[in-house]
């Protein structure tokens, strides 16, 4: 049955992070967004209108410092963040969940997996960039924001409406949640989209996060022209699909 249209508003868990939450049936479908992303983005949203004509529960929410909830960002850290999602599963969900992480997001997926294994019965990950703080980032600092790392303690990433300030705390505590060292144990299925047209994280980073799982049950489509976003109609009905076909 589909959800009340006055569901789906933002509402604030402990007056700080924002989400917004569609009822419905079945397991409850969580988005994890992507760094410096936030829950209005387009493949946010198709899954919210598909989930309000299909009758899915349906819960999406922004990490601190990210999108409408609150935080300085010179305080977030990985580990924030992997708070921000057990805060969200622990008060706001039970029951089974479908984790949909995108980029970053599909790092919390696997920190989720680890730290909610009973929750947990499938996955979608959208170029997956699990640690790639250390993995992705780091290694391919440019000498001059290396230079600034280095001396400073800290660099501003470029590429994002507004320069994004990257401490050396950041990097050192990110360290501490990495999860492509050790098999990520998880039964369920699993399905993986990837452009092969990513140059923010290579396709061939979904294939290690593939390997890793533990499941047999894991799937790997590489789509030929797609980049990092997949944002394209053709990219958004295909996710969709796919969230449909583990649910």
């Amino acid at each position: 049955m589909p959800a009340p249209a006055n569901q789906d508003q933002t509402q604030f868990l402990n007056d700080r992070v924002a989400y917004r939450r569609i009822e419905g049936h079945g397991p409850t479908v969580l988005w994890l967004g992507g760094f410096k992303s936030d829950m209005t983005g387009s493949k946010a949203q198709v899954l919210a209108d598909t989930a309000r004509s299909e009758g899915w529960s349906y819960l999406r929410f922004d990490y601190s410092a990210h999108g409408e909830s609150k935080g300085r960002w010179e305080d977030a850290r990985i580990g924030t963040w992997r708070q921000d999602v057990l805060e969200v599963v622990d008060r706001l969900t039970d029951g089974p969940l479908i984790l949909v992480g995108s980029s970053m997001g599909g790092w919390m997926a696997s920190l989720l997996i680890k730290d909610r294994p009973e929750r947990v019965k499938a996955a979608v990950f959208i170029a997956p960039a699990p640690d790639f703080a250390t993995e992705l980032m780091l290694p391919n600092l440019s000498p001059e924001d290396r230079h600034a790392l280095n001396t400073a303690g800290a660099f501003n990433l470029t590429g994002y409406e507004d320069d994004v300030l990257m401490s050396q705390a950041f990097f050192d505590e990110a360290a501490d949640h990495r999860v492509l060292t050790t098999p990520i144990r998880f039964d369920g299925p699993v399905r993986i989209l990837h452009g092969m047209k990513d140059d923010v994280v290579p396709w061939t980073h979904g294939v290690r996060l593939m390997e890793n799982l533990t499941s047999d049950d894991v799937r790997m489509t590489l789509i030929k022209d797609g980049d990092h976003r997949l944002s394209r109609p053709q990219d958004l009905n295909l996710l969709v699909t796919t969230v449909r076909g583990v649910l």
